[in-house]
């Protein structure tokens, strides 16, 4: 009996050790077979399913940044901002699935909640059918959030940029000035920094 209940607990161990090594390596889930009979498949397969959300739990080695300035008036058109991610060295491969994005917009701007997603190139060309980005924007305007599958580096269309267009605008009786206090925060990856400057409307 002993001898029972300790197969199963390496089963389950070694089930986690392999989940979290394929969602750290950006491998599909596996979904391994279960085996009621004497229960160690089906406690390798629970052990595999917890150490695949775990890995995937882990911080993303992602970089995320703004690309160019942004600037707009109260009253004005609006703006968009693009919000960049790719692997620190371009070319490693990440499957990290679903991910939530949050982005918060600088002090006197708010989201229009329209997102666009691609991917782009080092040599500036674009790809990726990527689907439509379903985003929610909060109350007051400063906080755009969505998932989205994130992935890098995983076949021919997925390289090496991805980047968000955000549509932006500067808020009503926003004070002129260029602020730098939005977030954007990709999953457990390092958040980077959102700027823009409320211009006066020369009107």
């Amino acid at each position: 009996m002993a001898t029972d209940v300790q197969s199963k607990k390496e089963a389950y161990a070694r089930g986690e050790e392999q989940g979290r090594a394929d969602a750290l390596a950006g491998r599909s889930h596996a979904d391994p077979p279960r085996d009621g009979t004497r229960g160690e498949k089906d406690q390798y397969a629970n052990g595999y399913d917890w150490g695949y959300e775990q890995g995937r739990a882990q911080k993303l080695d992602l970089v995320v940044w703004q690309e160019g300035g942004v600037e707009d008036a109260p009253g004005g058109l609006g703006t968009t901002i693009n919000i960049c991610v790719r692997t620190p060295n371009w070319s490693e491969t990440v499957a990290a699935g679903e991910r939530e994005h949050v982005f918060t917009a600088p002090t006197g701007f708010r989201w229009n909640g329209t997102v666009g997603a691609q991917y782009k190139r080092m040599d500036q060309t674009t790809g990726g059918g990527l689907p439509p980005v379903q985003a929610k924007v909060s109350a007051d305007g400063r906080t755009l959030t969505f998932t989205f599958d994130v992935h890098l580096n995983t076949n021919t269309e997925d390289k090496d940029c991805i980047v968000y267009t955000c549509g932006l605008e500067a808020v009503d009786g926003a004070e002129p000035g260029r602020f730098t206090d939005g977030v954007a925060q990709i999953g457990t990856a390092p958040p980077a920094k959102l700027k823009a400057e409320v211009i006066e409307d020369e009107d």
